[in-house]
């Protein structure tokens, strides 16, 4: 696989979270919103792939116990288990990693997926989460919604600040489209009050809806909802983000 990103965030990861802020929980109370709504008794294991700082999996740690978190930087990882050593943590690429065991709720945010650039990275990856899933476990996982980045949604330029204790950093993001190759490609500089800079590279696969129903059913989930949002209403699908429930299927059940 292409190494489609190089982040500042992956190897600060305190930054991360300064970054994108969740004081409201905001992605763990919708998971705990989803358990209510399309399970039948709370999760008793939960898996999140590419957990990334941790923060949503030992905040759902209170609502399960049994809670393991998959991330393929070690930055990332050795952060994790700072903050939450009663999570099980673990190394692994997203595409290829093995556990030898099934989760009640398998998860995986922050549009972890489109660093799968290439079709068989792809379906490697919803192999990955067929793997670790039995009949009747949840599959949630979010990205950016590509529909909307062809139209309003997408914007060339954007620039904000940081703070973590006396450290500031500003930055400025450039994008671009490949529209034939469906990437999305985020150029940043960073620029920190003690006078040093850093530059990221990301590259991230854009996905439309019908490729995530195609990829969702064919590694054998059923579709249980399909939002543009984090309350999970029913809309145009003209947000910034989407967010997709889905269920594992018996096998040779029909979907």
């Amino acid at each position: 696989m292409e190494t489609p990103f190089q982040n500042l965030l992956y190897d600060r990861p305190e930054l991360y979270e300064a970054l994108y802020p969740e004081e409201n929980e905001e992605t763990p109370e919708m998971c705990r919103r989803v358990f209510r709504d399309y399970l039948a008794q709370p999760p008793r294991s939960i898996l999140d792939i590419a957990c990334g700082t941790g923060r949503d999996i030992r905040r759902l740690r209170r609502d399960c116990t049994d809670c393991t978190g998959v991330d393929l930087l070690p930055a990332l990882i050795d952060y994790a288990r700072s903050q939450a050593p009663e999570v099980s943590f673990h190394f692994g690429d997203m595409r290829t990693f093995r556990l030898d065991r099934t989760f009640d709720v398998v998860l995986c945010f922050g549009s972890a997926i489109l660093y799968a650039l290439s079709n068989e990275d792809l379906n490697q990856t919803f192999a990955t989460f067929a793997a670790h899933s039995h009949p009747g476990s949840l599959l949630i996982l979010d990205c950016r919604n590509g529909a909307a980045l062809l139209g309003d949604g997408f914007r060339a330029r954007m620039e904000g600040e940081i703070r973590v204790g006396d450290f500031t950093a500003h930055w400025i993001a450039e994008q671009s489209l490949n529209r034939r190759k469906q990437r999305l490609i985020r150029k940043r500089t960073w620029q920190f009050s003690t006078g040093g800079s850093a530059e990221d590279f990301c590259e991230y696969r854009l996905l439309f809806p019908l490729e995530l129903e195609r990829l969702i059913r064919s590694a054998g989930f059923r579709i249980l909802g399909f939002f543009d949002n984090m309350k999970l209403r029913e809309s145009d699908f003209s947000g910034p983000t989407v967010y997709l429930i889905a269920q594992r299927m018996a096998e040779g059940e029909a979907a």
